[in-house]
């Protein structure tokens, strides 16, 4: 007989374990299915047990590049989206200009006014412009001013001097005063920074406009008498003409009331030296003629327009008789002449808004 807990072999000779009796209630349970160590892993947790993973290693930051900063309220705060507040970022933004212009006047003063291109005259003044700004970047604009030194150029005397030539008359037609009005267009604005922390807020401008002015033409060069004074320019009003002007310039904001410009602009104006303080070729010949039968000017003819008063009494300037500017003023008109002058000057300013 073989004993029932003998036990038995398969066919290749290995032992099969007999099985666990159904009713053996006192056999241990097992606790559940044992955890799967991860692969590469060398032990395996205990069953029934949770497994923590350890915090990465912060990394090490490259030679040359600055350590990353500790997330913070201040340096994720967000200003108009972008985190302001954190060195690392830098951030380009674009916003509307801080002070606006539309509905606002501006009054300029430029205390000098130069012309650059100046070949047979030569004009320095000072001019103001008042600006109505209809919009942001559009507004009207009137312009005046008078310029108080006006004369021919060195380079006209020379002529004079050294080869007994000058220019056309109409060529050296000199501008007194005018006033234009016109408008003023701001295609481009904007900021930059200066002073680390300050912005400075600039805007080019472009204006045109249209008015009158008043011209005279030189009549006598200054002179040097013989005991060394000095006898003045002569002068004759040659009326007024009408003018245009073109003008590009830059203005820089300080501050919400005060602007700086600087304008190049280019006044032209029609130049026909056809009369003189009035007097046309016949007035002046009628004048002459008077003078040369020993009467004085003021007794000759002559039309409503002309003021032959102009040509008589002592010239305060040059010392001499007004009346010796009469045949000056004749050889003027006999042959007259027309052009088209461009006189581009150069405007430096400051204005207040209001």
């Amino acid at each position: 007989m073989v004993p029932a807990d003998a036990p038995t072999f398969d066919a290749v000779g290995q032992a099969t374990p007999k099985p666990a009796d159904d009713d053996d209630e006192d056999a241990p349970k097992p606790a559940g299915p044992a955890a799967t160590p991860a692969a590469g892993d060398k032990t395996a947790a205990p069953a029934g047990t949770t497994t923590t993973k350890a915090p990465a290693a912060a990394a090490t930051p490259a030679p040359g590049e600055p350590a990353p900063l500790a997330a913070t309220g201040e340096t994720m705060k967000l200003v108009s989206g972008a985190p302001l507040y954190n060195p690392n970022v830098a951030v380009h933004i674009v916003e509307q200009k801080q002070f606006s212009d539309s509905g606002k006047r501006e009054l300029i003063l430029y205390p000098i006014a130069l012309q650059v291109n100046g070949k047979f005259t030569q004009h320095y003044g000072s001019m103001a412009s008042f600006v109505y700004h209809l919009q942001e970047n559009f507004g009207i604009q009137i312009t005046g001013g008078y310029n108080w030194y006006n004369t021919e150029s060195a380079f006209n005397g020379e002529l004079v001097e050294k080869v007994r030539a000058e220019a056309q008359a109409a060529t050296s037609l000199l501008w007194t005063w005018g006033v234009l009005g016109g408008v003023e267009v701001v295609p481009v604005y904007g900021k930059f920074s200066f002073f680390e922390g300050s912005l400075g807020h600039f805007s080019v401008v472009l204006n045109g406009g249209l008015g009158v002015g008043g011209t005279r033409h030189q009549l006598k060069p200054e002179t040097t008498r013989t005991d060394g004074s000095t006898s003045g320019a002569s002068f004759g009003d040659t009326g007024l003409r009408f003018m245009g002007s073109l003008g590009a310039g830059f203005r820089l904001q300080i501050g919400s009331r005060f602007a700086i410009r600087l304008e190049l602009r280019d006044v032209v104006y029609t130049a026909r030296a056809d009369k003189v303080n009035g007097c046309d070729v016949n007035d002046l010949r009628a004048m002459d003629s008077a003078q040369r039968m020993g009467r004085a000017p003021e007794t000759a003819n002559v039309g409503g327009g002309c003021k032959k008063e102009t040509f008589t009494g002592t010239n305060s300037d040059t010392g001499n008789k007004n009346a010796n500017d009469v045949p000056l003023a004749l050889a003027l008109v006999k042959s007259p002449s027309s052009d088209v002058l461009s006189n581009i000057g150069l405007y430096l300013g400051a204005s207040f808004n209001f």
